[in-house]
């Protein structure tokens, strides 16, 4: 695949299918526009993908050029195609008979070759050397009806059409409602394409902000949420600018200032500004049309806060990401506690991606340094440990070294404390091991 046919399949991902306005089913009368006919098939949750074949030449990829592997499929190309060629629009997705699909399911199923995984074609880029635009639909579409069957592994997503708003609620009720389909796609003749689904709620913990909405500085323009994964610790899970008014932003931003803390992490806004980090007191509702663990990318991951005085870096890990939130009203009767504002409300609707690294294929982490401390006072005992070790990851995700500390006492009201430094240069690694024994570790500690 060359350069420029690359360059289109990125492009259609970032121009049209990026255009798609979300609508939550509740707002279809509101937000979806007068038209005098709607076109309707079903939204499958998997990931976009492109069919190239070129004479016998067939491939599978996503818009960032990675390929799905899938004999089953290429062979039924083939033999739907056979002296048709092209670029083909579809989305390939896990199927199961008593489940909807969920695009975290294709992540974990698409190297299984028992699995079943199917494409549903909705759009071409090009056929048999003529390129088509965005605005040929009704063309494309009777060139797909002809092309691709109506069922199978590899098959045309076909549309029903229908006439008022009231039909499309109907069609949302019998598909998503009842049948517990993903949602709807509803297309206007050469015009917007809506993506319909149920939203969805969470209640999440402010934990930073900044100003400057509409360029003034009073006025507070984003806040930084997460939900709750273990006592004061904190799996950050997005940001939010909209479903503020005026008066709320100008209130907003005097409040926050009163709670602000210092802190040495940066967590940047949408505005590359860092945010202002403030103690986790409120909590607030977010609603979203939709919400991903992964991209073509990979799965999400971000970090993970502890707050004591302070934020501080924990750890980095899988997470989600919230399609179109917006701030709903604060939540006087939640608090922030794991049972208000837990991980589990998002664990009931999606999983947390998982990372998958061949353990043949990554040299074991290596132990470099490691020592223990006792101490007893008044009967009890003290702990402190000290690590350093190389990750020999080849990602560039992870970092070359860690050093880890563990401080255990039984009479602090937070028992166990722990700190994690890294760094990708050895001597700098063995350092901070020496330099955190030298600052922690005075008489009355003994060596284990």
């Amino acid at each position: 695949m060359n350069d420029q046919v690359s360059e289109r399949l990125l492009n259609y991902k970032n121009t049209v299918a990026s255009k798609y306005l979300p609508v939550r089913s509740d707002q279809i009368s509101s937000r979806v526009f007068d038209l005098d006919k709607y076109y309707i098939s079903t939204k499958i949750d998997g990931h976009i993908c492109f069919i190239l074949k070129d004479k016998n030449n067939i491939t599978i990829v996503n818009h960032n050029s990675t390929t799905f592997e899938r004999e089953e499929l290429i062979k039924e190309i083939s033999n739907v195609l056979k002296n048709e060629d092209g670029i083909f629009v579809g989305e390939i997705y896990f199927h199961c008979d008593d489940k909807r699909t969920r695009s975290y399911d294709l992540k974990k199923e698409i190297s299984n070759s028992k699995s079943d995984i199917r494409i549903a074609v909705f759009d071409l880029l090009e056929h048999n050397k003529k390129i088509f635009s965005e605005n040929e639909w009704s063309t494309k579409k009777n060139l797909l009806k002809s092309l691709f069957p109506k069922s199978g592994k590899v098959y045309f997503l076909d549309e029903i059409e229908l006439n008022s708003k009231k039909d499309i609620e109907a069609e949302f009720n019998s598909r998503v409602v009842d049948s517990k389909e993903e949602g709807l796609i509803v297309r206007g003749e050469n015009g917007p394409v809506f993506k319909i689904k149920e939203y969805l709620s969470f209640d999440m913990a402010i934990l930073g902000f900044i100003t400057g909405y509409q360029n003034d500085s009073s006025l507070m323009k984003e806040i930084l949420v997460g939900v709750m994964n273990s006592e004061n610790t904190f799996l950050i899970i997005g940001v939010i600018a909209n479903g503020f008014s005026i008066s709320d932003r100008e209130k907003l931003a005097v409040d926050f200032e009163k709670i602000k803390v210092n802190s040495d992490i940066l967590q940047m806004s949408s505005s590359k500004i860092p945010f202002t980090m403030i103690e986790p007191k409120h909590v607030v509702e977010v609603e979203s049309t939709d919400i991903i663990n992964s991209t073509t990318n990979g799965i999400i991951k971000k970090h993970i806060l502890k707050f004591d005085k302070t934020y501080m870096v924990e750890d980095y890990c899988p997470s989600v990401s919230l399609t179109t939130p917006v701030f709903t009203r604060f939540r006087s009767d939640k608090k922030i506690n794991i049972n208000d504002i837990g991980l589990n409300q998002i664990e009931r609707i999606i999983a947390f991606g998982e990372e998958k690294e061949s353990v043949d294929k990554k040299s074991p982490s290596k132990i470099l340094r490691k020592e223990l401390y006792v101490k007893e006072m008044k009967g009890l005992k003290m702990v402190k440990k000290f690590f350093i070790w190389e990750t020999n990851s080849a990602s560039t995700e992870y970092p070359k070294y860690v050093y880890y500390g563990i401080d255990y006492s039984p009479s602090r009201a937070t028992k166990l404390n722990r700190d994690i430094k890294v760094t990708n240069d050895k001597t700098q690694a063995l350092k901070i091991f020496d330099d955190e024994i030298e600052s922690n570790i005075k008489k009355g500690w003994n060596k284990v």
